[in-house]
């Protein structure tokens, strides 16, 4: 038996939040619980804190702290979220930690049919919510499921970690460059932006 940490990411109620927003429910954790049982989950909730929340430094370095000792990272985006759960997604692959996100079809992040700047996109999920989870689910359950056929056999899973962004940008440069023109522009009005851009290649370190 195992005692697994899992972060919630998408939990804090503000005064200023529509109280018809989602956030997750003592039933989701609870049939989280049943699901992973017999091993014991420790829910990791950035809302459960005595610490002083007037120290920005700390309260950040709490979250990312938090994030960065977990076995999961578990976020509800049934609905718009603010900028903290990109940041922990995106903290979460820098650290190799999985990322399992909760995002039913026909919600924010995932749609039968969108339109992005005016094009129409069939199957659309949100290029960052697809790009920094390891697996999208339907539901609290399912997304136990995934955890427990991972805990069975973490070999068979590939986990996205910072590699993954470092693809997807010379993926971009690979296929989709040349065919944008506003980045193009971009390129040629600053030597030193097309001098970073030119600069990622696949032997290359990605570095402030």
């Amino acid at each position: 038996m195992l005692t697994l940490s899992m972060y919630l990411a998408g939990t804090i109620k503000k005064d200023n939040e529509d109280p018809n927003e989602s956030f997750w429910t003592e039933a989701n954790l609870k049939e989280i619980e049943a699901t992973l049982a017999p091993n014991k989950t420790l829910f990791l909730n950035p809302a459960h804190r005595t610490d002083d929340l007037s120290d920005n430094h700390s309260v950040f370095g709490r979250d990312m702290l938090q994030v960065f000792s977990s076995n999961f990272v578990f976020v509800d985006a049934r609905a718009r979220r603010g900028l903290g759960v990109g940041a922990e997604m995106m903290w979460a692959k820098m650290n190799k930690v999985p990322v399992v996100t909760w995002a039913p079809i026909d919600t924010h992040y995932k749609r039968a049919n969108a339109s992005v700047l005016n094009v129409t996109i069939e199957n659309y999920i949100h290029p960052f919510v697809l790009s920094l989870s390891d697996v999208i689910v339907s539901s609290p359950k399912e997304g136990a499921l995934w955890m427990k056929q991972y805990l069975d056999d973490p070999s068979s899973f590939e986990i996205k970690d910072a590699d993954h962004v470092k693809s997807a940008m010379k993926h971009y440069k690979a296929s989709q460059l040349e065919v944008d023109l506003p980045m193009q522009s971009l390129m040629n009005s600053c030597e030193s932006f097309k001098n970073r851009v030119e600069s990622l290649s696949q032997a290359e370190t990605i570095t402030s």
